[in-house]
């Protein structure tokens, strides 16, 4: 049957678009919509996200037989799209587990639309599949099979040439060839997931949005600190002014400034930014520590601080790393394997992952961002890191962007500790239940500006950050008014 498909079609998978969106690509789990790019399902979850986005297109009956048969499946053409997302999902009261073959096994075998248009049988086949078993974190992507069970969910992923008009397509039917296992019979849903990303909004009512380019912005009574780096004589006062011969890691070397016209600065204007170099022979790429105390008389137990950054164009990141974020170590514990035991310091500083393969589509080429945070925790000596999970939380290198962070401490012994993120004024991480402390000696020491590779590996390449533009304050701050 599958043979005389085969022949009666047309192939037009060499016409296939570069790229094109999905919610999810190979590298598929439970947990990530994309665990290459750290990205999260959105909604909050795999399971969340299907029951709200998947619609039923049709169903069919599997029978347990054990044997390879292709099956042909039609789809109502009114529900087609240019991109279309699947998922094979079990019907009912079966607990069947029904194996197809995947793109991995064999192409002419492979999950496939079959249609007519301008009165030619053509078939497309699936650009993305996989299967998600619950709660399992490794990608099923690369298997040779795609399966539905009560517990799995099979993942299509259909691209349409660009000179297919979707409105002239005839007779559509989704076709699966199943393997030679099969556990129990299964009627499974093949549903059509109907999800648009909401367009983000931009935040623009904090305090830069009343100082062009944060000119003057220092003056403000909610900005504890600010700095665009282009004063001269800047670096003679920022010692003391952020309390750099008091980091847990020293500096190594002076500052580096460039020019904005060597980074291509968002700004347009002339000034200075601030070169973080990551170098093979060593971890420390820089290092400035801001300490309330030193310059207020107290800490907080809440603040907000922003800065910009940009990944220099060409980077290929080889492993993961820490960059600035909130901490009260208190020299004591919360970094490099000194467990925050809830009496003696913590930190959540931000932390960055190795470049995404450039064959992931969209964020190839990019690099993940997220927190790297130090709970109460007496079984692990070590931090937690926390991917931001957004696709704006993918550095695109040659960009610059806009990091913002809000974090609020915990109640002595609760967990209610919050800790916000927004990216370019775009709010893309929000939680509320993190546990730093269980005293209130413990407050927001500083804010830490650190830029380190590892652990202890160091980089396989060399590679450049910039910094330029912070404010510190007691209230959002949101992007540069320009």
């Amino acid at each position: 049957m599958l043979k005389n498909l085969v022949l009666a079609c047309t192939c037009l998978i060499a016409s296939l678009p570069a790229y094109a969106t999905s919610v999810y690509d190979d590298t598929v789990t439970y947990t990530y919509a994309s665990s290459k790019a750290r990205l999260l399902w959105p909604e909050g979850g795999f399971e969340k996200f299907h029951q709200r986005y998947a619609k039923k297109l049709a169903e069919f009956e599997v029978k347990d037989t054990d044997k390879e048969r292709g099956i042909l499946v039609a789809i109502p053409a009114t529900r087609l799209a240019p991109q279309i997302m699947i998922s094979l999902s079990q019907e009912g009261k079966t607990r069947g587990v029904i194996d197809f073959f995947s793109t991995e096994k064999d192409a002419y075998k492979a999950p496939q639309f079959v249609y007519e248009l301008n009165g030619k049988k053509r078939l497309l086949v699936a650009q993305t599949d996989a299967f998600i078993a619950a709660k399992d974190r490794k990608t099923k992507s690369k298997a040779n099979n795609v399966r539905s069970g009560k517990r799995e969910t099979a993942l299509l992923y259909f691209v349409f040439p660009d000179n297919v008009d979707i409105a002239k397509i005839r007779n559509p039917q989704l076709f699966l060839t199943t393997t030679k296992r099969q556990i129990g019979n299964a009627n499974i849903s093949i549903n059509k997931i109907d999800y648009s990303p909401a367009t983000d909004t931009v935040d623009n009512s904090g305090i830069a949005d009343r100082y062009i380019l944060d000119k003057g912005i220092l003056e403000d009574p909610s900005v504890y600190f600010a700095d665009d780096f282009d004063q001269q004589g800047w670096l003679s006062g920022l010692k003391d002014a952020v309390g750099m011969s008091k980091s847990v890691w020293k500096n190594q070397g002076e500052l580096v400034f460039v020019d904005h016209k060597q980074v291509r600065h968002f700004s347009g204007d002339p000034g200075k930014a601030v070169l973080m170099p990551f170098r093979t022979n060593r971890n420390l790429a820089g290092n400035l520590d801001y300490y309330f105390a030193q310059h207020h008389g107290k800490e907080p137990e809440e603040a907000y601080f922003r800065y910009y950054t940009m990944l220099a164009p060409g980077s290929q990141v080889t492993g993961g790393g820490k960059l600035p974020g909130f901490a009260g170590t208190y020299n004591q514990a919360g970094w490099g394997g000194r467990a925050n035991n809830g009496e003696n310091g913590w930190s959540a500083r931000g932390s960055f992952y190795e470049t995404i393969n450039a064959s992931i589509p969209n964020v190839g080429g990019q690099m993940p961002i997220g927190s790297y945070i130090y709970e109460v925790d007496t079984k692990n000596r070590y931090g937690k890191p926390i991917p931001w999970g957004h696709q704006r939380s993918t550095l695109k290198p040659g960009n610059w962007v806009s990091v913002e962070q809000y974090l609020k401490l915990n109640t002595p012994e609760k967990s209610d500790g919050i800790l916000t993120v927004w990216i370019d004024g775009v709010k893309i991480y929000h939680r509320k239940n993190l546990h730093f402390r269980n005293t209130d000696k413990l407050k927001i020491e500083k804010v830490w500006f650190n830029f380190y590779f590892g652990g202890t590996a160091k980089p396989g390449k060399n590679f450049d950050m910039y910094i330029d533009n912070i404010v510190i304050a007691k209230s959002y701050i949101g992007p540069i008014r320009k």
